[in-house]
């Protein structure tokens, strides 16, 4: 009796829930492609041995990432990706890379347009080398896992999706390395800081994709020791992507 009481309870569990998988594994989708950014850099220390910079570089870049976040209909949303960018001017190079796991949900506003409620996590990764006129080499590693928390509209065209997404990436327990060339390097914990982001994407029937995105992230040390006294690093990157799903 036990048994079957058992088997009926599941058999409902399954009937209810199954709706919401179907929902949640909708289309999924890979899309792969290229990255073009324009950054602006801040990089500032009241250390005397290293000038502050104000730098403005243009990066390529490849992403790669798959769910149904541009496909799926209301219920169960998700994406999985990475990418990586490098970039320099003149003697100074920026190379950096993030990969990230959204989860959320979909709520319908109308017949063709939704409402996206979702939270991540992810890791940044960025190294910015510099040749300072004064020390030589300067070189600032910077890496943090973060949190991530994000509002979206979704819209479905005739021939195209289109979806807006604004949140913000919370970085946790950050470490930065700072490096002089012939002096030594120091490791230090990064405070923790909110980032703000936005992206509009498109995909169209044809599994062209497209989008536009802006991103803002500080680098500022918790510690400040001999070499890295009060030493900052902000970026502002506004970059567009071009790939194919499939």
């Amino acid at each position: 009796m036990r048994l079957r009481t058992t088997l009926i309870h599941a058999s409902a569990a399954g009937l209810i829930m199954s709706p919401m998988l179907a929902l949640a594994a909708e289309q999924p989708i890979s899309n792969l492609g290229l990255i073009g950014a324009y950054n602006e850099y801040e990089f500032n220390s009241d250390n005397d041995r290293i000038d502050g910079r104000d730098d403005d570089v243009g990066k390529v870049g490849i992403f790669y990432n798959y769910g149904n976040k541009m496909t799926g209909g209301p219920g169960v949303i998700f994406q999985i990706g990475a990418n990586g960018r490098y970039g320099e001017r003149g003697d100074d190079e920026i190379k950096d890379a993030r990969a990230d796991l959204d989860l959320g949900m979909r709520m319908p506003l109308n017949n063709n347009s939704n409402f996206d409620v979702l939270v991540g996590v992810g890791y940044d990764w960025t190294r910015f080398e510099m040749d300072d006129r004064s020390v030589g080499d300067v070189e600032l590693s910077n890496k943090s896992p973060f949190a991530k928390a994000a509002v979206g509209w979704h819209h479905r065209g005739n021939n195209v999706i289109t979806r807006l997404e604004v949140g913000t990436r919370y970085s946790i327990e950050g470490e930065a390395k700072i490096k002089l060339d012939g002096v030594g390097s120091e490791t230090v914990d990064l405070d923790e800081k909110f980032n703000p982001y936005a992206e509009l994407n498109f995909l169209w029937d044809s599994g062209f994709t497209a989008g536009l995105y802006y991103t803002q992230t500080n680098y500022e040390l918790k510690n400040r020791q001999d070499l890295a006294q009060n030493t900052e690093l902000e970026s502002n990157e506004f970059g567009i992507t071009l790939g194919m799903a499939f």
